[in-house]
């Protein structure tokens, strides 16, 4: 029962958050304010049975932050690799959780990183998409402001996420600065994307903000940049149609992208939208 396995999440310092019960509800949080809310265990036992159960990424409750690299296409050939790679960085027993088609590796940090795609290729899409290249993504790491389906829910394919191992999620380990920066090092080996002129888009896209007046979140951005319709969902955020699911929070702070599973704060947002503009996409 999902508020059974949120009780046993909180104890070991997670963060948990209610998902769906069927379809890609399965997927996707249901409560309004999931991102910053910091639930009970009288909470989650209240929550309903039968649905999935996520842990919020970045900071958990003894101040931590988690962090996980997530291989999804073309994990089978991806992943066995990595792991043998990693071997020589990290000398402790991996938490790893199979999904429907590829592995979630779970660890803590001291600092609350963002996330982003390390790895992939561009490849047509099926059905073509406007003459846009989709990204197929090798590995992506979720952080702060995601959130990540736990072990023992149900995968829309019908499959159930499991532990690879005998790790779990007592056993997550730790981290250091320098093992974070080597592990993204040898992540990005693996990256197939035409190698891109030395530019640092994410910096230009934090002083983006400054000099746009009247705009100082992710939902103001969308609504004056993106001239979409918007769908208000059942946990409170907007959905900005003709985005391929593109979702912002309520209250502003963060979004997420369902066709490009990319998200984060407003300087991703605007870098993002920057990148569809560039490709033609809008």
């Amino acid at each position: 029962m999902a508020s059974k396995k949120a009780k046993r999440l909180i104890q070991l310092g997670l963060q948990p958050v209610l998902l769906g019960r069927s379809g890609d509800d399965l997927k996707r949080p249901l409560l309004k304010g999931w991102q910053t809310a910091v639930y009970t265990i009288t909470d989650v036992g209240r929550w309903p049975s039968r649905h999935n159960l996520g842990i919020r990424c970045g900071c958990q409750r003894d101040g931590r932050a988690l962090l996980v690299f997530d291989f999804d296409e073309e994990a089978e050939r991806v992943f066995p690799d990595w792991l043998g790679q990693t071997a020589s960085l990290i000398h402790e027993p991996l938490v790893i959780v199979a999904s429907g088609r590829g592995y979630h590796v779970y660890f803590y940090t001291h600092e609350a990183y963002s996330g982003g795609t390390l790895a992939g290729r561009y490849g047509d899409a099926a059905p073509p998409a406007n003459g846009r290249k989709r990204l197929f993504k090798y590995i992506e790491t979720l952080g702060e402001g995601r959130q990540v389906v736990s072990a023992g829910s149900r995968h829309p394919s019908g499959r159930r996420y499991r532990f690879y191992s005998q790790a779990t999620y007592v056993d997550i380990p730790h981290l250091s600065a320098e093992q974070y920066q080597q592990l993204v090092a040898l992540s990005r080996r693996f990256d197939q994307r035409p190698k891109q002129p030395p530019r640092n888009t994410a910096a230009q896209a934090k002083q983006l903000p400054r000099l746009l007046p009247g705009v100082d979140n992710c939902l103001t951005y969308a609504r004056r940049f993106l001239s979409s319709a918007e769908q208000v969902e059942r946990n409170g955020d907007i959905r900005f149609l003709g985005y391929g699911g593109l979702l912002v929070t309520g209250n502003g702070r963060g979004w997420y992208s369902f066709s490009d599973e990319s998200g984060g704060g407003l300087p991703e947002l605007i870098a993002w939208h920057q990148a569809l503009v560039g490709e033609g996409a809008c």
